[in-house]
Order: C-alpha cells, then sequence, then structure tokens
C-alpha cells in the first residue's frame, strides 16, 4: 500500500511517497481505510524535524488527524462505520488514565509522532482510539476533530468557559481557533479574534482585531494563545483582572518572560491545555450533532501529491489544507 513517510528528520527533500506491507493485525486491532487528512502545524514541523516529541519509528509515517472506514468489526464498531482516530496513545493503567485524563498519561504520546500516522491508504489501530462519528457531521469537519475541535474544547473547558463571558482568540483563522470561535459561541460567550482574515466573522466571531489594534483598555474573561511567545505579552496584558489565560501552542516561539506582580495583583490564572480526554471527545461530538459547524478548506491534494502540499501550505494556504487518500 501507498504511505508517505519520512526517512530522516530535517526537510521535504527526506519525504517520500514508498509502497509498503500492510501491518500484521492483532487482537483488538481495527483496520480502517483512510479516506482523509489533515495537514497541521504538528505535520509541517515532524516533516521538518521541529517537533518537541520525540518521533519514531524512522521511515516514519506522519498524519495524526484522519477520517476513515472501519473494514473489519470490532466490539465497539462494526465493519462499514465512518470513525476518526482518537490520538492519544494511552496505556489505561496510571492513575491519570483512571482518572479520566488520558491526554496526560504517563506513558502516552500523540498517535502519528510516537507511532506512524495515517499518511497512508490503511492503518491499524487499537479499538479504544476508534471513534464512530454521526452522520450529520459532514466528512470536512469530522476530520478536523481530532486536533483542531478537541483541543480548543478541552482548552475552553480548562479555561471554565460560560454564558456571559468575554474571549478573546489569538489565531482565530486557524484550525483551533474556528473551531474554538464557533463552540464558545455555542456556549453563550462573546467571541473576539485576532486575525488578519476578515472572513472569520463568518465562523462566530463577534470582532476581529489585527494585531497592534487591540485597545489598550479593552480586556477579556478569557484570551487564548495558540500561538506561542510572540504573543505572550500581548495576550496576557488583555485578560481581565481575575480571568484566564489559556495556552496550547508554541509556533512563535516557547519561551517567555513573566511579570510576576501581574499575575497576582490581577489574579490571573494561566492555564496550560493539551490535546484533549476521551470523555472531552464524547461530549464534543454530542455538541456537534445537534449544532451547525463550518471549516474553511483552502485546497485538497491527493496523497500523491504530499509535496505540493506542503508547498501550498507554506504560501497561499488561507483555510484548512486536506490530503485525499
Amino acid at each position: 500500500m501507498l504511505a508517505a513517510r519520512i526517512h530522516s528528520p530535517g526537510g521535504v527533500e527526506n519525504l517520500k511517497l514508498d509502497e509498503i506491507e500492510e501491518p500484521e493485525m492483532n487482537d483488538g486491532d481495527i483496520s480502517v481505510k483512510v479516506k482523509l487528512a489533515g495537514f497541521n502545524p504538528l505535520e509541517y514541523n515532524l516533516i521538518n524535524g521541529k517537533v518537541v516529541y520525540s518521533v519514531k519509528p524512522f521511515p516514519h509515517i506522519p498524519g495524526s488527524e484522519i477520517l476513515g472506514e472501519v473494514l473489519n468489526d470490532g466490539k465497539l464498531v462494526k465493519k462499514g462505520d465512518r470513525v476518526i482516530v482518537y490520538n492519544r496513545i494511552f496505556d489505561g493503567n496510571c492513575d491519570l488514565c483512571l482518572s479520566g485524563r488520558e491526554n496526560l498519561c504517563y506513558n502516552g504520546g500523540l498517535w502519528g509522532v510516537m507511532t506512524n500516522g495515517g499518511f497512508t491508504e490503511k492503518i491499524l489501530i487499537s479499538e479504544k482510539n476508534v471513534v464512530k462519528i454521526p452522520d450529520s457531521i459532514p466528512d470536512d469537519i469530522a476530520v478536523s476533530i481530532p486536533i483542531g475541535a478537541l483541543t480548543a474544547y478541552h482548552a475552553l473547558r480548562k479555561a471554565n468557559a460560560s454564558a456571559g463571558k468575554s474571549i478573546l482568540i489569538y489565531g482565530a483563522s486557524g484550525n483551533t481557533g474556528i473551531f474554538a470561535a464557533q463552540i464558545a459561541r455555542i456556549m453563550g460567550l462573546r467571541v473576539y479574534g485576532v486575525s488578519r482574515k476578515t472572513w472569520v466573522r463568518d465562523y462566530g466571531v463577534f470582532k476581529t482585531f489585527l494585531m497592534d489594534e487591540i485597545p489598550e483598555a479593552m480586556s477579556f474573561d478569557i484570551v487564548v494563545n495558540s500561538l506561542g511567545s510572540r504573543f505572550w505579552e500581548s495576550s496576557i496584558s488583555h485578560v481581565k483582572q481575575g480571568g484566564s489565560l489559556v495556552s496550547f501552542g508554541v509556533l512563535t516561539g516557547k519561551e517567555t518572560s513573566l511579570d510576576i506582580a501581574t499575575l497576582y495583583t490581577r489574579e490571573i490564572q494561566i492555564v496550560g491545555s493539551t490535546g484533549g480526554t476521551r470523555n472531552d471527545l464524547m461530549e464534543l461530538l454530542k455538541i456537534m450533532d445537534t449544532n451547525q459547524f463550518r471549516v474553511p478548506v483552502a485546497r485538497k491534494f491527493k496523497l500523491e501529491e504530499i509535496r505540493e502540499a506542503i508547498a501550498y501550505y507554506e504560501t497561499v494556504r488561507d483555510g484548512r489544507v486536506l490530503i485525499e487518500i
């Protein structure tokens, strides 16, 4: 079967299309025919050797966000079911897993990073990581759930988002930003975004700002910074007294300085968030089953066009880049 594989970290020149043997099935495995895969900053940085995680094996198949069709019956899913992958690897035995926080498993990691992922025609994966998708959710939206929607939902829960609060989202036009805006609106928050893209107003954002145009005196109950250190000073300056800054990305850098006096005199909570739990995912699917979501898809590429997809992502991307398999 065909797979896009990184033969060594450090650049797109090391990414090749290979014919590989189908993996051997073990007890409890589900075979999934991959239909769509999302191309995210995670995959881009992984291909270029810039992820903060340990990558294995090599050659390595990237892809942590997929939609596919089940090829064999399991206990919870059946042949023909449309599914996504819950992309957190977890042992199910540690105290964090047993308390429902699989995303923090001591022995876990990210599927598609610490294991081969979904930029291939077929995958084998443990049934505990396979989740059936309601028929009401279109493919282009379903494929964006494992990273975009779930990350956003978990972050909002961690920040205690609730009706009547205000929220400012840095990177509102990105995969997580688009979902954070729509989920926050459904929760009853007043949503503001920081983005150069005016079209984000069509996705639940009440008002958008350019980075240097946010009124200095304007503050919010929750500020979402998924972009990293470049936007840290600005984002924390716009948190209301008693409010929260939630962080889950380092695209622009992972190190910053912190004015501790500002933190305690204004009682600001800094909330770290990563991925989401299986319970989060079940709750999210109920929300998405009964509410209309939208995702801007910039362009779709075939798996054979993976290098063209990367070049497009680097230059003219304005919305999601998806890989058809």
